[in-house]
């Protein structure tokens, strides 16, 4: 069985900011995002090394290597912000699927599976949704300071969602020699879509929202937009990246009948994949639903701009307040 990603994606500044300090990473077999911060550039900077030395560092594409290349990520950022006085402090967060393999295809076989599973990594709190037969699931654990106070019974959810220090994350790549990662797999489902986003989106659209959007509008270009759009309407107070990404299941025979050129051995391997890598998306129409365009929006790799503060909250927690 081949599987793959159709993946939309679309990153903007938002309503209010004037820099953008999200990344993002798409192909057909890896999807990521990073929402970095620090210092005067560092934002930019951390978010865009986390999705480069993931994409490089995640071969062979196996689990173990998913989570080593998030590893590698917070290594290089700490490596270039030690030799850049304009880059200390500079951190990100990190939330990445992939396909990967199954470690024995003969089974997943045997048990009505595919050949593959899905790996997902996540460091701090841009998360990843699933949306199966209308209902919306949260899939990560954000690491921030408001949920670590929901767990422990201190707030609700309802208060956590407006709480004026939501922002604080409680880990991130670039801030500590070792990285505490949440990684698990999924069996791949045909007709499953999943989100994976910044906060600068679930901060201003609930989950019914996003629910409708995602289910309403079939094309996951059209629907990353949408979800931008929303954001930016009800205030657009930070960057917004959002990737929506539908999972496609296939037996190779059908693959290759609908593509004669198409080598399913590529769903292996990342570095032959076709790949999209961004931020800064400064599209002003995304601002605007009544003007928003069609299709994804088209995103320079090299104009992914710097990001806001990162600094201790508290002697005894690590926390970091982003910008």
């Amino acid at each position: 069985m081949s599987v793959r990603f159709a993946v939309g994606a679309v990153s903007d500044v938002g309503v209010l900011r004037d820099l953008n300090q999200d990344s993002f990473l798409a192909s057909g077999v890896l999807a990521a995002v990073a929402d970095g911060m620090g210092g005067h550039r560092g934002g930019e900077v951390a978010s865009q090394i986390a999705v480069e030395t993931l994409m490089v560092s995640f071969a062979p594409p196996t689990f173990e290597k998913l989570i080593g290349a998030v590893k590698a990520a917070n290594a290089e950022i700490i490596a270039q912000a030690a030799v850049d006085p304009e880059l200390h402090g500079m951190g990100t967060t990190l939330c990445a699927m992939a396909v990967i393999p199954a470690s024995d295809p003969a089974a997943a076989r045997a048990a009505g599976g595919t050949d593959h599973v899905l790996g997902v990594v996540n460091v701090g709190d841009s998360r990843m949704y699933r949306l199966h037969n209308g209902k919306l699931e949260q899939l990560t654990e954000d690491h921030s300071l408001v949920e670590s106070m929901v767990r422990e019974g201190r707030l609700t959810r309802e208060e956590a969602d407006v709480h004026p220090q939501r922002n604080i994350v409680t880990r991130a790549l670039g801030v500590a020699d070792l990285v505490d990662v949440d990684a698990f797999t999924l069996a791949p489902e045909a007709n499953t879509r999943f989100l994976l986003c910044s906060d600068g989106l679930f901060n201003e659209v609930d989950d019914a929202a996003i629910a409708t959007i995602l289910g309403s509008v079939t094309n996951p270009d059209e629907a990353a937009q949408a979800l931008v759009v929303a954001a930016n309407g009800n205030g657009g107070r930070d960057n917004i990246t959002t990737l929506v990404v539908d999972v496609q299941v296939a037996a190779v025979e059908e693959e290759q009948t609908s593509n004669d050129t198409t080598d399913p051995t590529i769903d292996d391997d990342p570095s032959v994949s076709s790949v999209t890598m961004g931020g800064a998306a400064a599209d002003p129409s995304l601002r605007n639903p009544t003007t928003a365009p069609n299709g994804a929006a088209q995103v320079d790799p090299t104009s992914v701009a710097p990001a806001g503060s990162l600094s201790p909250e508290a002697p005894k927690r690590r926390w970091w307040r982003r910008g």
